[in-house]
């Protein structure tokens, strides 16, 4: 019985005699080829890890100054009874819930002496605090109780401005202002309804979200749903209010969450999701936008690869004859030569990696470079590492390399060995 030799000796003698290129040509557009897909690798991986760390940034800057969901009744201006639909039974729905919070929301003029500003007006249970909207999680002056008692009995009750909106009206806290509803109409005037309130300034809060600072002032609940369209004394015996924000320990399930009020078609959801719809649009569309351009590097590394390929094939015809002569099969050439392509690939794709992580690295732990202040919300570059992009990014150059060497590989097994022989 004749042992059947193996043929990796011979494909291994004719790999290293191949890569071992004595051309100072074929070593320089080898070089480029990796250099190719070093950059090429190297700028995904930064660009993806610095868009990541923007998109990280902003989705905590929402979290932090929005509920993740807001429920409203199916005519929204109107609101809805919490005797209806209370605050337990909607923790009840959404045990998942880490929050939830009752308030009303209105359009409203503020008025101090000649000064008028228009703001939003919401009104919330002082003893929860509104902390889902984070009126008072970053700096904030005085005192919450003062917004159901301001200490006189003249007063509809205190109130808390944004500072940027202090600094409009030019008011400070201890001083007084009046709240102008605007849905106030003739009718309302002629039945004695409530059209304006005088209120103390309590308290002061800056949140660094420039929608809070220059428009929101904060209310006690009783006290903001006196601004409701069409207000009445029965609003307050049924306990109206605009809606319910709720938070929720895992955000991102917030799909789930709203398919769980298909049940109460008289409740309208309104998530983070829908609130902010068109800039989660824009941020992924940049995203993909600038991967596909810079994949464009990749793509292009991937042609100098062929090209190399190609000139090597060119210049070691009479070896691939020799090759050919000693027993290899036209597969195992071309294997023989895909192999160098994928060689040239990969160790461009892990020095491009290698590089990108690096960069990345030193742009997260020493923060060097810094944001102009007027343009972006931030002061340094913001860095995410993002573990499955980059093994997608590795894979997506691995496989260009592999197409691109498809070629060059069946043009080097289509070799005669006859005509190739001349050559030695």
């Amino acid at each position: 019985m004749t042992r059947r030799r193996s043929k990796l000796p011979v494909f291994w003698i004719a790999w290293r005699y191949l890569v071992s290129t004595k051309g100072k040509s074929l070593s320089f557009m080898t070089a480029f080829s990796i250099l190719g897909v070093t950059i090429g690798v190297a700028a995904l991986v930064v660009v993806l890890s610095v868009m990541g760390g923007f998109e990280t940034d902003l989705r905590d800057k929402m979290f932090r100054g929005l509920p993740h969901m807001e429920i409203f009744g199916e005519n929204a201006a109107a609101g809805f009874s919490l005797q209806q639909y209370s605050r337990e039974q909607m923790t009840r729905i959404f045990p998942e819930a880490s929050g939830v919070e009752p308030f009303t929301k209105s359009d409203v003029v503020l008025k101090h002496g000649k000064n008028l500003s228009s703001a939003t007006l919401f009104g919330i249970d002082t003893k929860l605090g509104g902390k889902l909207w984070g009126f008072f999680s970053g700096t904030y002056s005085g005192d919450l109780s003062g917004m159901e008692d301001a200490g006189d009995s003249d007063l509809a009750g205190g109130i808390f401005l944004g500072d940027s909106l202090a600094i409009q009206l030019g008011v400070g806290i201890g001083e007084d202002l009046f709240i102008l509803s605007p849905h106030a109409s003739v009718s309302d005037v002629l039945g004695g309804g409530h059209i304006s309130g005088r209120f103390r300034i309590v308290g002061v809060f800056q949140t660094d979200l420039p929608q809070f600072d220059n428009k929101y002032a904060v209310v006690s609940l009783k006290a903001g749903r006196k601004f409701l369209p069409d207000y009445d004394a029965s609003l307050d015996e049924e306990e109206f209010v605009s809606g319910i924000a709720i938070s929720f320990t895992h955000p991102d399930e917030i799909g789930t969450y709203k398919k769980r009020l298909q049940s109460f078609p008289e409740l309208q959801p309104v998530t983070w999701e829908d609130t902010n719809k068109s800039l989660l649009f824009a941020l992924k569309l940049e995203k993909f936008t600038m991967s596909a351009i810079l994949l464009l590097i990749v793509l292009v590394a991937a042609f100098s690869i062929s090209g190399t390929i190609m000139m090597t094939v060119f210049h070691k015809r009479s070896q691939i004859a020799l090759f050919r002569a000693i027993g290899m099969s036209r597969k195992d050439v071309a294997k023989l030569f895909l192999s160098i392509g994928l060689t040239i690939g990969s160790i461009g794709a892990g020095m491009g990696l290698l590089l990108g992580l690096l960069t990345c690295g030193a742009i997260y732990y020493f923060q060097f470079i810094d944001l102009p202040a007027g343009i972006y919300y931030q002061s340094k570059l913001p860095v995410k590492f993002l573990p499955l992009e980059y093994v997608v990014i590795v894979l997506s150059a691995w496989v260009l390399s592999l197409f691109a060497t498809f070629y060059p590989s069946i043009i080097a097994a289509r070799e005669d060995p006859g005509t190739g022989l001349r050559f030695l």
